[in-house]
């Protein structure tokens, strides 16, 4: 029953009078469709209520940058899937197997699992995790986080895709089809909802509950739950887990606007730097280093405090101390440091003059 079902709407699709640029908006149209319908239903029943200024953000931000990767896809002219199904699709290692609907299963496995497998690359690859922690920082997870994706790692997801229906040899209405469950599974899953036969619908398919955790803020726990469509292959490489987050998105502080956004998934962020808790104990402990290679040599104690406080503050803030804070600071500094070596003087002289005046007694 299932081979008819898949040769009967392959036919339908094959034999459409429609070119494909057509089929395609109408397929866009029907996906724009399940958004708008995941949205309501999300803002009906959410799992997590969220203020509502957040989750307005949150939307803004994710469909701006679906915006901007799509035009920045289409200036850099990169080939379409389509087209290079259309025109490599006679040459892969499926063109063997006669069965339609086996042909089909084999083609969407292999690129569940490809997602699979990138997905996997993208967490334990830290020049990978770059780009792809733009997907994850949205604390407000939503349907249209789906499509918050950098568009270094969607470009090298496409670059993938098209090797494999090369290699594979995937028709342009097959890959039409699989793009489209795909899309309309990851948008679900990323959807602010929960459901009664959720967790039964788990044991097959990735679902909210599932994915939900995946984006938890703890490593160990968004380190898991990998599958894009199938559970097979979290369930067959031991990364599924079913716990519930304490909470979503991506430790420390990082943007949540358009153009920061796609800064910090290049790495260009400002860095986040925090006051340590022992920040006298640091500077002490580098004074005395200063203090030890100068044999503890008395008079110095207030230069190599003052010399080592500078030190670690440059570390701990950067170019922050820098410029004209910077010199005005150093010149205070040095001036207590030239009034204490004064006074030390001062103190020894009239410690001398001290001791003169008593040996003249004796």
């Amino acid at each position: 029953m299932l081979n008819e079902l898949i040769v009967k709407t392959t036919s339908i699709l094959s034999n459409t009078n429609l070119p494909l640029e057509l089929t395609g908006e109408l397929v866009a149209f029907a996906l724009l469709l399940c958004f708008v319908g995941l949205s309501n239903l999300e803002a009906r029943f959410p799992k997590i209520h969220r203020p509502e200024g957040q989750t307005r953000q949150s939307y803004q931000t994710n469909i701006g940058l679906f915006v901007f990767n799509s035009i920045l896809m289409s200036v850099c002219s990169v080939s379409t899937l389509f087209i290079i199904a259309e025109r490599y699709s006679s040459y892969g290692l499926l063109n063997s197997v006669s069965n339609p609907a086996l042909k089909a299963i084999l083609a969407f496995l292999a690129l569940d699992l490809l997602l699979y497998g990138w997905h996997q690359i993208c967490h334990r690859v830290d020049a990978l995790w770059v780009f792809h922690r733009v997907h994850h920082n949205d604390p407000n997870l939503n349907v249209s986080t789906a499509f918050r994706l950098h568009f270094v790692e969607m470009l090298i997801t496409n670059i993938l895709k098209a090797l494999l229906i090369v290699i594979l040899g995937v028709d342009k209405i097959l890959v039409l089809s699989i793009e489209t469950i795909v899309t309309l599974c990851i948008m679900f899953h990323h959807t602010n909802i929960s459901f009664k036969y959720e967790r039964i619908l788990g044991y097959f398919l990735i679902v909210p509950f599932l994915h939900r955790l995946h984006h938890s803020i703890e490593r160990s726990e968004h380190d898991s739950n990998y599958g894009a469509v199938l559970v097979v292959w979290d369930r067959l490489f031991g990364t599924l887990s079913e716990l519930e987050p304490k909470a979503i998105g991506i430790k420390g502080s990082s943007p949540l606007d358009l153009f920061n956004l796609i800064k910090f998934g290049l790495g260009l962020e400002t860095p986040v730097r925090v006051r340590p808790a022992n920040l006298d104990a640091m500077i002490a402990e580098a004074a005395f280093y200063r203090a030890e290679k100068r044999n503890f040599y008395p008079g110095y104690e207030m230069r190599d405090w003052l010399d080592a406080k500078r030190d670690i503050l440059q570390q701990v803030h950067g170019n922050k101390h820098r410029g004209n804070r910077f010199c005005r600071q150093a010149m205070v500094d040095y001036f207590n440091v030239m009034l204490a070596n004064f006074n030390h003087i001062l103190g020894q002289h009239a410690l001398k003059n001290c001791k003169q005046v008593n040996s003249q007694w004796r």
